[in-house]
């Protein structure tokens, strides 16, 4: 009969701690997972069709335009030829501004660390995966679903650090509302430069805290304005407020990171049926009228700034209205959007999500849906890579593990097959012959313990061995892995000095800011 959940949580006691838990595998160094995309990108798109895509979003930018609504903005888009009704902030863009600006964006750029040991590039054949990041609740096994604080900001921060499938911070990887808003990203902007050394990304909202961000972190990289803006060590994401809208503050913080050399990827929300229309072809042709005005107004403002063409496109759930991800339409869609920022040369930034509510087999096909569609698409930056439930709205210590997994195994994907040891295959052929195996074979023995890529989260014991370990299933046994990460975290190493300088910033800006609202 099957394992009762209090029989299994008895047989997991009696079992502690021991390495079975997770598998019954012993662990064994193994070679760093490739950074480069297993699989080519696949073509959904006639080139053809990608032309039409890119003339209907022209004449969208023509005909119709994108609201602006930051009057800074009016007089650089003005300064370069483009059209401004000043009472609603629509800019109409003529075809040959948006296309000379768009070609000024560059093709691979590099997001730098504090030593260089952690360095991503987004450019090429390139993948990097990213922390979860933005949601306002928190979930584990233990505790269950409840709203995001500081504590379980930096519990994600470590178990991210940890992880290798994770190259950088997607962001606040819960949202820690016990925080005051006006101050919050200063204790959050500590924590991302102490507890890891993974470069991350900050909410650009207004100027205020895109300088604090810029301060901190030449305080703690050890670097002046200068380097920074040279050598880019944070990237923010601009999302359009779909349909056809970019808001003031983030445009005055995309602004800022612009001016300063930093990083900003543009990212329109096309969730097809409520933000943009209910077909791929009206969504595509939106989307992307979107993203390529706001990637030229940007040029505008420091033409070779390093920008991506971000892309969160999927549809709703027609009977509730709710955000989908994994669907058959967000697979075909980010991949459509993966071949127009190939035209224009632009690195591309995907994400992945799930709608599902909890650790399970839903939440694990979504995700890989999603993973299959952003290594389809071709992107390079994927957001919100380790732990996102409930369409965005958790962060799960559980599914942070659950994602390392499946996007390990589809790292390790072999993108070819290497025929160098055809003569010795052949040899093991003749001589195991007819009904024998190749278990002790010497073509088997010399590469037994590197021949296949071995995930750690995955159960591959018989069902008796299984069953008697405890009948650990694969969510207690994501929950059995946090704990490791966070039992064995240590703190990157960082100089006294800088940690101190710090400090005292963080000290001092709180002082200045007080309780007024910043902008």
């Amino acid at each position: 009969m099957p394992a009762t959940l209090e029989t299994k949580q008895r047989r997991g006691r009696r079992a502690g701690g021991r390495r079975a838990q997770t598998g019954g595998q012993q662990e064994a160094a193994a070679p760093p997972l490739p950074t480069r995309r297993p699989v080519a990108p696949l073509e959904v798109l006639s080139p053809d069709e990608i032309e039409l895509v890119h003339n209907y979003a022209l004449r969208v930018l023509e005909t119709v335009g994108l609201e602006f609504m930051l009057p800074e903005a009016w007089d650089i888009l003005e300064a370069n030829g483009v059209t401004v009704d000043r009472e609603s902030g629509m800019a109409r863009f003529p075809r040959a501004v948006v296309e000379h600006w768009v070609a000024q964006a560059p093709s691979t750029i590099t997001l730098r660390s504090k030593d260089g040991q952690r360095d991503v590039t987004f450019g090429g054949d390139q993948i990097a995966y990213g922390s979860v990041a933005s949601a306002p609740n928190v979930l584990d096994r233990e505790r269950g679903r409840r709203p995001g604080d500081q504590a379980s900001f930096r519990d994600l921060v470590k178990i991210s650090h940890g992880l290798e499938t994770c190259s950088f911070m997607s962001g606040y990887p819960v949202e820690p509302i016990d925080l005051p808003v006006n101050t919050r990203h200063l204790d959050c902007y500590r924590d991302l430069l102490t507890l890891t050394d993974k470069p991350f990304r900050i909410y650009a909202i207004g100027k205020t805290r895109v300088h604090d961000a810029l301060a901190m972190v030449e305080l703690a990289h050890g670097i002046d304005g200068t380097t920074l803006a040279r050598q880019p060590r944070l990237m923010t994401n601009l999302n359009v407020n779909s349909p056809l809208k970019v808001d003031a503050p983030l445009l005055q913080g995309a602004m800022e990171m612009v001016r300063n050399g930093q990083i900003v990827v543009v990212t329109p929300v096309a969730f097809a049926g409520a933000m943009s229309p209910i077909t791929l072809s009206g969504s595509l042709i939106q989307f992307n009228a979107e993203c390529l005005a706001t990637i030229a107004f940007l040029q505008m403002v420091r033409p070779g700034t390093p920008l991506l063409y971000g892309s969160v496109f999927s549809n709703i759930d027609m009977k509730s209205g709710a955000p989908t991800f994994g669907t058959p339409e967000h697979v075909t869609g980010l991949v459509a959007t993966g071949q127009l920022a190939r035209r224009y040369k632009i690195p591309m930034r995907g994400f992945l999500s799930a709608s599902s509510k909890a650790v399970d087999a839903q939440a694990a096909y979504e995700t890989l849906n999603c993973l299959w569609a952003n290594v389809l698409a071709g992107v390079h930056c994927v957001f919100h890579a380790h732990g996102f439930l409930d369409a965005a709205l958790i962060s799960s210590y559980e599914k942070a593990i659950l994602d390392s997994e499946i996007i390990g195994m589809m790292q390790a994907i072999p993108p070819r097959v290497d025929f160098s040891d055809a003569e010795e295959a052949l040899e093991a052929i003749k001589d195991v012959g007819p009904g024998g195996h190749y278990l002790g074979a010497p073509h088997t023995m010399s590469r037994y313990q590197s021949a296949f890529y071995r995930p750690f989260l995955a159960d591959w014991q018989p069902y008796e061995f299984w069953a008697d370990r405890g009948a650990i299933e694969t969510e207690e046994r994501a929950g059995q892995k946090w704990r490791e990460l966070l039992e064995r975290y240590s703190p990157p190493e960082s100089d006294p000095g800088r940690l101190e300088a710090l400090g005292d910033f963080v000290t001092k800006r709180k002082q200045e800011i007080g309780s007024e609202e910043i902008s």
